[in-house]
């Protein structure tokens, strides 16, 4: 039997719960999401967690370890510069292959997309600004005109999840994420398609500082914490 309308709804209710419990820090790097717990928490079936726990892992917020079941993911400092190399090289590309002139109604949708996205931010609804960012770059980077750069944009979006949303309480990256969001609009309104793939690259750069500088700041406290020196990245 397929899945009905009351447990899709109860699967993206539990999953969006999840994702801003992880991404802001509520459940921490490698702790454990146990299936009798979340039933318990979120009062649904197992079948329910099991089809949440394989969309986070979907997301790269989640991944199976051995011996310890689904833990909340984790990136190295090296594996986030990797990473964010490819999102760098891929949305620098992307940008560039925008026409010069964008059509009114795309401009019309992402124009309401990034409407929300401000009021979001402003009411400070977590929710509310990471579902209306994703879809705001998603907008953007379908205008590219091949869908299999902008797959792989999304995809390697996807991965960085963890990494991309976890400052999202930061009221200095809101407001930088806020600024540079009104430029991308204005440059997509123009036809500067070079200055336009400067600031995609530049734009998602900050994210992935912070989540480097964080993880530095817990390994340090943890190293002094067992009268370690510093760790490698």
């Amino acid at each position: 039997m397929g899945a009905t309308p009351r447990s899709d709804d109860a699967t993206r209710a539990v999953r969006q719960a999840l994702e801003i419990d992880i991404v802001v820090g509520r459940i921490y790097p490698r702790e454990r999401l146990v299936e009798e717990q979340l039933v318990e928490r979120f009062s649904i079936s197992r079948h329910v967690v099991r089809r949440v726990l394989a969309d986070l892992e979907s997301d790269g917020l989640v991944v199976r370890s051995a011996g310890r079941g689904v833990v909340v993911a984790e990136y190295s400092s090296a594996e986030v510069r990797e990473l964010y190399d490819m999102r760098a090289f891929l949305e620098r590309e992307a940008a560039l292959r925008i026409p010069a002139k964008v059509p009114d109604d795309a401009l019309a949708e992402i124009g309401a997309v990034l409407a929300a996205w401000t009021e979001a931010a402003e009411a400070g609804d977590l929710l509310g600004i990471v579902s209306n960012n994703k879809t705001y770059h998603e907008k953007i980077y379908a205008l590219c005109g091949n869908r299999f750069l902008a797959m792989g944009i999304h995809q390697f979006a996807k991965r960085a999840n963890l990494v991309r949303f976890s400052a999202s309480t930061e009221p200095d990256f809101v407001a930088r994420t806020r600024r540079e969001h009104d430029e991308l609009f204005e440059l997509l309104q123009s036809s500067d398609r070079q200055r336009l793939a400067e600031l995609c690259v530049a734009h998602i750069m900050p994210a992935a500082e912070l989540y480097i500088a964080r993880r530095r700041q817990i390994e340090g406290v943890a190293a002094r914490g067992l009268g370690l020196g510093p760790q490698p990245d």
